[in-house]
């Protein structure tokens, strides 16, 4: 609506009146905003709240040419899929505003055809400290305006990015980015996108939202100790053996490597255990026992020093041992 003062008008105040009367047009429509799902129906009233000399709708689709004596008009689509359309209801009168108009506002909505995930220029398992870029590809979406990426590790949300800046209104294709440095707690871990569309408080009652399938996470790292600090071990008098046991964690698995104090005996074999191996010293002879666990990205260490309560232990003539691998 022009406010600027015609420049024929003689006199401010009857400008003003004129600019007044032309600012007011007595037309309602309901509702005045309408959320679309792409294909579906849709309708509204147009009502006239003076005698009319005509009215009628301006639409791309579903227009309806003036017609004469109704004070309402209903303006539908049995199934909207013009993104430009802008249905306008108008108005002739007798009297001042000669001719008016409004506008229905509609926002036409669309569901994403497929929301997926995956590792940008990488297959495969992951090493533990490299950054990686994960990616989330949003198809034919609208409006992106209205967008909203969230990121999941593990069913928690993690960071979410908008678009409100994009103001097109016709379906486009997203890939957001995601950069990950993971370590050990991310080994098969499920990372997940989602797209949700944020309609605002006029909107539906849930935002329309879909999920990519999870990404799953594989890891590579060096072995890590449950326990890796030095373990003194004191066995008393009378005790004829003691287990030393050695656990941690890597991928891929770690192998077990022990070495022990010089004069052991040959016989000693280590028990392979869930997560770790098992040495059982029968007779118990003192001196450091070291564990290895190894693997294609490091080696951790864990040693064991037994000793035996003073005077009690009569050191046994072994052949030389120097490690057993497991």
């Amino acid at each position: 609506m022009d406010w600027t003062a015609p420049r024929h008008c003689a006199f401010m105040a009857l400008c003003l009146l004129r600019t007044a009367a032309a600012a007011f047009c007595p037309i309602e429509i309901n509702p005045e905003r309408v959320m679309v799902k792409y294909g579906d129906p849709v309708s509204a009233n147009c009502t006239v709240t003076r005698t009319t000399r005509g009215m009628g709708w301006e639409a791309s689709v579903g227009s309806i040419d003036m017609q004469t004596g109704p004070q309402s008009l209903v303006w539908s689509a049995s199934s909207l899929t013009d993104w430009a359309v802008e249905p306008k209801c108008y108005a002739n009168f007798d009297t001042e505003p000669k001719q008016c108009l409004k506008k229905l506002n509609i926002l036409l909505y669309k569901y994403p055809d497929r929301v997926s995930i995956s590792s940008v220029g990488h297959t495969g398992p992951m090493e533990e400290g490299r950054q990686y870029l994960l990616q989330c590809d949003v198809q034919s979406i609208a409006p992106v305006q209205y967008l909203s990426v969230n990121w999941y590790r593990g069913g928690a949300l993690i960071r979410t990015e908008t678009f409100t800046r994009n103001t097109t209104r016709t379906p486009v294709n997203v890939s957001p980015t995601l950069p990950i440095t993971p370590n050990r707690t991310d080994d098969r871990v499920l990372y997940m996108c989602e797209a949700e569309l944020r309609l605002g408080p006029e909107g539906l009652q849930a935002n329309p939202v879909m999920k990519s399938e999870p990404l799953n996470i594989t890891v590579l790292y060096k072995p890590v100790l449950k326990d890796p600090h030095v373990e003194h071990v004191l066995v008393k008098h009378g005790v004829e053996d003691e287990y030393l046991t050695c656990s941690a964690s890597g991928n891929p698995a770690p192998r077990y490597e022990w070495k022990f104090p010089p004069g052991l005996p040959n016989d000693q074999q280590p028990q392979s255990e869930e997560g770790g191996t098992r040495l059982h010293l029968s007779p118990v002879f003192p001196g450091e026992y070291v564990c290895n666990a190894t693997n294609s990205y490091g080696t951790a260490s864990k040693t064991f020093v037994v000793s035996v309560e003073e005077g009690k232990f009569k050191s046994p003539v072994f052949p030389p041992q120097l490690f057993w691998t497991q």
